[in-house]
C-alpha cells in the first residue's frame, strides 16, 4: 500500500537527512509518495498547509526561524494552524553512544496549544513587556487523557506531573488538579507529581526513577531537552506532534551549517524519526528492521562525526542497509 506523505526537508543538513532517511525506508520495502515543500523566507504557505491537511503525515526537518518581532516561528505555526496539541517524545539512548545514563527510556508528553507560547505579548510601558500564559481546562484534560492512554498502550507503569503550582497557583494549580482527576480512571498506572525546578536536580541525578512525564508547553519543552542530553544528546529523542487526526514527525535538530555538503552530517536523529512515523502508518514491521539495523550497527562501533567517530550520511546508511 503506497503512503502520501508531505516532507518538509527544511534548511542545513535537514535535505541530505531526510533523503538517507527516504533511502533507508525504500530500502526497508515501504511505499512512500513524498510531497516536498519548502518553507522559505515567506514562511509557511497555504499550498504547504492544503498538502499537511491532505496528507495528514508530515515529516519535517529543522527550518531556520527567523526572529521577528511578531511573528512566530515556522514550526509553531504550523502546530497552531494544524491544530496539532500534544508532542510526544520518547527518549531512549543508542547504545555505544557516550550517554550519562546509558539505558534511559523515558516518555515526554507535552502540551503544545497553548501556555507561554500562545503568542500573546506587548510592551506596558517603556522597557516593560507582558507576556501571558494561557492554560484551559479543556486543553489540560485532553493532554492528560493522552498521556495516561499512552502510558496504556506503551505498557508503562507511572505518569509524573510536571508543574509549578506552588507559584502558579490558579493555572498549573488547575492543571494539577486535572491531570490528578484523569489519573484517577486509569488504576493500573501510578501517579505522583513533581515541581518543575525539584524534578530537574531529581532528573540529572536519577532519571531511571521516571517513566512518562506530563507538562504543558514551556516545562514540557525544557524537560525533554534535558532528559534527551542525559540519553546522549541529538540521536536520543525524535519527536512526534499530534491533534486533528494529523501528525507531524520532527527532527528538532540540523542548524550545523559548517557540515552542508561535507558528507559529515549525522542522519540518525532523521531516521529515528522516520521510524517513528513508519509506526504510525502502520508499517511496524520495516520500522521494526530499521531500528534494530541501527542498534546492531551502533553495537557494532559505528560513531558519527559528533559522536567522537568517523561516519557520516554515507557511511550511517551502508551501515543499516547491509543489516536490513
Amino acid at each position: 500500500m503506497a503512503h502520501h506523505v508531505t516532507l518538509i526537508p527544511g534548511d542545513w543538513i535537514g535535505p541530505e537527512t531526510c533523503q538517507v532517511a527516504q533511502d533507508i525506508i525504500a530500502a526497508a520495502g515501504v511505499d512512500i509518495r513524498w510531497d516536498t515543500h519548502e518553507v522559505g523566507e515567506e514562511g509557511v504557505s497555504e499550498t504547504l498547509l492544503a498538502s499537511c491537511r491532505k496528507n495528514r503525515v508530515i515529516l519535517k526537518a529543522k527550518i531556520d526561524a527567523q526572529r521577528s518581532p511578531g511573528k512566530l516561528p515556522p514550526t509553531i505555526t504550523l502546530r497552531k494552524e494544524l491544530g496539532l496539541w500534544a508532542t510526544i517524545r520518547p527518549v531512549q539512548a543508542l547504545p555505544g553512544v557516550n550517554a550519562r545514563f546509558p539505558g534511559l527510556d523515558l516518555l515526554v508528553i507535552r502540551e503544545t496549544s497553548e501556555d507561554i507560547y500562545s503568542g500573546f505579548e506587548h510592551e506596558v510601558t517603556s522597557g516593560v513587556f507582558e507576556a501571558v500564559k494561557v492554560t484551559t481546562r479543556s486543553a489540560c484534560e485532553r493532554i492528560s487523557r493522552r498521556a495516561y492512554e499512552e502510558a496504556r498502550r506503551r505498557g508503562r507503569s507511572k505518569v509524573t506531573i510536571v508543574h509549578k503550582s506552588n507559584i502558579m497557583k490558579q493555572s498549573d494549580g488547575m492543571f494539577l488538579k486535572v491531570a490528578r482527576e484523569i489519573g484517577k480512571g486509569y488504576p493500573d498506572i501510578q501517579t505522583e507529581e513533581a515541581i518543575v525546578d525539584a524534578l530537574c536536580m531529581r532528573m540529572v541525578r536519577n532519571p531511571r526513577q521516571f517513566d512518562v512525564l506530563l507538562a504543558l508547553n514551556l516545562f514540557g519543552d525544557i524537560v525533554s531537552d534535558l532528559a534527551s542530553g542525559l540519553a546522549g544528546g541529538i540521536t536520543a529523542s525524535p519527536s512526534a506532534s499530534h491533534g486533528g487526526g494529523i501528525a507531524m514527525f520532527e527532527n528538532l535538530h540540523g542548524n550545523a551549517p559548517e557540515l552542508v555538503g561535507n558528507g559529515r552530517s549525522n542522519p540518525i536523529p532523521m531516521l529515528r524519526t522516520a521510524v517513528m512515523m513508519l509506526e504510525h502508518l502502520g508499517e511496524t514491521e520495516a520500522a521494526g528492521r530499521i531500528e534494530r539495523a541501527l542498534f546492531a550497527a551502533c553495537e557494532a562501533g559505528l560513531k558519527t562525526a559528533d559522536l567522537g567517530g568517523q561516519a557520516g550520511c554515507a557511511e550511517v546508511k551502508a551501515a543499516i542497509l547491509s543489516r536490513l
